[in-house]
């Protein structure tokens, strides 16, 4: 009931940080007054896929299959100066990810289980989460009041809060599990030229709740680098 608590009380502070910076921050566009260069800012929407390599400790680990991530959201340009070429970002987002490894959750009585690598054959074991996130970004671009296809360099930190969360591996599904955080941040880094760019992220958080153990009662980890294309859209 505590957990839920608060929960609820984080994804209202979410919304409410998020709403105020948009309702106070000026709309995208250029500003311009008498003798006063324009003003440039750079809303925008975007759209990204990428692939997850996974990393672990865990020998004889290996992916069965490919570990995919989704993201879109919106993203409010805060200019540092009047050119518009150096700014921070803020936005609201939301993401998917599914990973597909070889492990097997192994019940060891009423409550306790621990995570190893699956005999072969098996069935994959899933990981799915669908999250809330708050990017925050500091921007560059060479970018003028007149030209909207232009190079830009992106990087920054998503917070995230994972509201669904999804174990399944066969006839096993566990929705909503404490195996995996709730709360976590992502360091990633984004660039190229007009609507295209590379994009690049890697956690800066577990996984995976501490509790969390191997067969030999170790911490289990479990780290995606994610590799792919983002699309900012004006």
């Amino acid at each position: 009931m505590k957990r839920a608590l608060f929960y609820s009380n984080l994804s209202k502070s979410f919304f409410a940080l998020v709403s105020f910076l948009f309702l106070f921050t000026p709309l995208w566009g250029q500003d311009e007054e008498a003798g006063q260069t324009p003003f440039f800012r750079e809303d925008q929407w975007y759209l990204g896929a990428s692939f997850m390599i996974l990393q672990t400790k865990e020998t004889a680990f290996k992916p069965q299959g490919l570990s995919r991530h989704f993201q879109w959201g919106f993203i409010r340009d805060i200019p540092l100066t009047s050119n518009g070429k150096l700014a921070t970002g803020i936005g609201l987002g939301m993401s998917f990810e599914r990973y597909t490894t070889n492990f097997s959750r192994v019940a060891e009585g009423v409550g306790k289980f621990h995570y190893t690598i699956a005999d072969q054959p098996a069935a994959p074991l899933f990981f799915s989460t669908h999250a809330l996130e708050l990017p925050l970004s500091f921007r560059w671009r060479n970018a003028t009041p007149d030209d909207f296809a232009f190079w830009r360099v992106y990087g920054g930190v998503s917070l995230r809060w994972n509201y669904t969360t999804k174990i399944r591996q066969d006839a096993l599904e566990i929705k909503n599990s404490s195996d995996i955080q709730n709360l976590g941040a992502v360091a990633n880094l984004s660039f190229g030229y007009n609507t295209w760019n590379f994009y690049i992220a890697y956690p800066l958080t577990p996984f995976f709740n501490e509790s969390v153990r191997n067969a030999n009662q170790q911490p289990l980890d479990l780290n995606p680098i994610k590799i792919g294309l983002i699309f900012y859209i004006l």
